[in-house]
């Protein structure tokens, strides 16, 4: 029985945080840091998403209850915030300082597209169904999974150089851009499908 509700915990949360889908975007935006940034950046990413989603197991139903905030709000405030980032890489549209400093770049890949509308969710429901150790242990094995798929990326990035990471750039953004407004209609259906 442990087993069995373990394995559907774990893979029910690394179907929904999809690290290998989010690491071509992590290879894309950190690709003009030096090895010593990138390293940092994947440390503050792996240690963000593991306490974001720690939170969010621990009080997260009860922290959306007394906000009035549903999971389709959050659904599309996630979607806003992924399409204005992704249009503005797009057009190279800077909102910090041109120099790329790991900080910048927890948005968008530790939150919300690791630590995200789908993982919370989950995680609540992992929490609800299987109870408090199961849910933290998926989520450790989960985040620790993060650090080996996104550190094979220092290889990908040399692979690739300098032209082909710029356009793998542009079409991940494409893909984020795709991903956000799915979010928001989402969000919008299930608020109208709850109207009536």
């Amino acid at each position: 029985m442990f087993i069995g509700n373990f394995l559907r915990a774990f893979f029910e949360l690394f179907i929904v945080l999809d690290p290998i889908s989010v690491a071509p975007i992590y290879i894309s935006r950190s690709s003009t840091l030096p090895p010593s940034q990138r390293s940092k950046l994947l440390n503050m990413i792996v240690t963000s998403v593991f306490f974001m989603l720690l939170l969010f197991a621990i009080i997260g139903d009860l922290m959306f209850r007394l906000l009035g905030v549903s999971m389709s709000d959050f659904k599309i405030a996630a979607g806003i915030i992924l399409l204005v980032y992704a249009v503005a890489s797009f057009l190279n549209i800077e909102f910090t300082s041109s120099e790329a400093q790991p900080e910048s770049l927890l948005v968008p890949i530790a939150t919300p597209l690791l630590a995200g509308p789908g993982s919370v969710t989950v995680v609540i429901y992992i929490k609800q169904a299987y109870g408090y150790p199961m849910a933290i242990l998926s989520l450790v094995l989960n985040v620790a999974l993060i650090y080996p798929i996104f550190k094979a990326g220092d290889r990908i990035i040399e692979l690739l150089g300098r032209q082909g990471v710029l356009l793998l750039d542009k079409f991940m953004n494409l893909i984020i851009a795709g991903f956000s407004i799915s979010l928001i209609r989402m969000g919008i259906i299930e608020i109208l499908a709850s109207l009536h």
